[in-house]
């Protein structure tokens, strides 16, 4: 009988912390009620010192403490700011790899809003995503970002038109149609008009001054085009005017192995290697990816064309 009289009792005092925890009248954490429910007495005892200590104030005082003291002895200035994870701090290459559709559209989402055209590499991967919604988002940023490009370019040369000898205008136009150019976002025949206009601002720029930069640029770009001829006219003369030029060595070499030419490209570097000039660290790891185990130059008609790109600084 006083079993079942200390149970009922146990059981009203449960129901009125329940009523005081719904009507906020006492504060204690949402879980505590099991602690309440499951041990007598002791756990309404623990309930009732929480909500003292919350009541009180004193809850969380040594944290606001130590707040207050960390504020008083480093300065504002110094002190650094938190700075809030959130979806948005994904890069896009990440989000594409992850099997979670959701992040992948809020992070396409924020590229759309951000357009920034360092996304222009990676969304051109986007477009082959798996996700439909996924591209539908590459694919309208990609147009933006083409069709931002394209009105720039109008107005470039709406203004070379009026201004044709103006030196700074014209390579401010080339370095952003170069910008387009290696984007990804120019393919095709459009690809081949932009380069063409391209090689035409260069020559422009040589003829009011011409520098190494700008007749390497231009051997450069008639390689990208398959314009070997004036390819081979160019790096023969930069070659022949700068022997010395680790770059103009690397664009005759590069146009060698464009033309499939492996002996002369071997002669060339074997050449070039023997002269005793200071050599970069580029240009040692360059002339040692030609170079056979017994010493001897292999003209490497088999290996990748990239490779061979990049080697050559193409």
């Amino acid at each position: 009988m006083l079993l079942i009289s200390l149970i009922l009792v146990h059981i009203v005092v449960v129901a009125i912390f329940c009523v005081l925890f719904t009507f906020n009248l006492i504060k204690i954490p949402g879980p505590f009620l099991a602690v309440v429910f499951w041990v007598p007495v002791f756990g309404p005892i623990c309930a009732l010192v929480i909500h003292a200590y919350f009541v009180s104030g004193r809850a969380g005082a040594k944290y606001a403490q130590l707040e207050n003291m960390k504020a008083s002895l480093v300065p504002q200035d110094d002190e650094p700011s938190r700075v809030e994870e959130s979806v948005n701090d994904i890069p896009l290459e990440d989000a594409l790899i992850l099997d979670d559709p959701a992040v992948r559209r809020s992070v396409m989402l924020d590229v759309l809003m951000e357009n920034n055209y360092r996304y222009v590499n990676a969304l051109s991967k986007a477009r082959l995503n798996d996700d439909v919604e996924v591209v539908h988002y590459a694919t309208t940023a990609m147009a933006e970002f083409s069709k931002e490009y394209e009105l720039r370019l109008q107005q470039y040369a709406s203004r070379y038109a009026q201004e044709p000898a103006n030196e700074a205008l014209i390579e401010e136009y080339a370095s952003y149609l170069s910008s387009y150019i290696g984007s990804g976002l120019c393919v095709g025949q459009l690809l081949e008009i932009q380069r063409n206009t391209y090689q035409q601002l260069l020559r422009e720029l040589i003829r009011i001054r011409p520098t190494k930069d700008r007749y390497k640029e231009l051997a450069s770009n008639y390689m990208d085009s398959g314009q070997l001829g004036l390819a081979d006219e160019l790096t023969t003369y930069l070659y022949d005017k700068y022997p010395g030029d680790e770059e103009s060595f690397q664009l005759r070499a590069r146009y060698y192995y464009e033309t499939r030419q492996g002996q002369l490209l071997g002669d060339l570097i074997k050449e070039y290697d023997m002269k005793e000039e200071y050599k970069s660290i580029e240009l040692r790891r360059f002339i040692d990816f030609w170079k056979t185990d017994d010493g001897n130059i292999d003209s490497h008609e088999s290996v990748d064309e990239g490779d061979v790109k990049e080697k050559t600084g193409a």
